[in-house]
């Protein structure tokens, strides 16, 4: 769950907070037959309330390919490359091209490192991390 409206939580009532979470829990339950089980943080954005009236495991990212400011898909495969670490959760975007064309590349070279493409929870799961509500996870180690 990532908002409906992809509302910054800083600064954000438990109100709003609520409805955001309640409304696309709603709406991806309703397209696909399943609740989601982790929410992020529009822009990793943590107000005071937020742990509380999200209700889930929150989750950030370890490594910041920084594609929503470069938009140049060199610039994040290198970004991958030459930062990457097992456990990391990496944050990428799917609404820029270069990111996109970043994927292509950089899939491939992390399977030929030895690196397995997974969900954050599958991730957890395999590292014997049990996400807690209101818990907020960077990585998997």
């Amino acid at each position: 769950n990532h908002t409906y409206n992809h509302v910054m939580f800083n600064n954000a009532d438990s109100k709003t907070i609520r409805e955001q979470i309640t409304k696309t829990n709603n709406q991806v339950r309703d397209m696909t037959g399943k609740m989601p089980l982790l929410a992020r943080a529009p822009g990793g954005f943590m107000g005071e309330n937020l742990k509380a009236d999200v209700g889930m495991p929150l989750i950030q990212w370890s490594l910041d390919t920084k594609d929503w400011s470069s938009r140049n898909a060199d610039s994040v495969v290198n970004n991958i490359k030459s930062s990457v670490k097992d456990g990391d959760i990496i944050l990428m975007h799917d609404l820029y091209d270069s990111t996109a064309q970043a994927t292509e590349e950089i899939l491939p070279w992390l399977v030929a490192e030895g690196y397995q493409i997974v969900t954050v929870s599958e991730m957890m799961a395999v590292k014997g991390i049990e996400m807690q509500p209101g818990e907020v996870y960077f990585n998997a180690r």
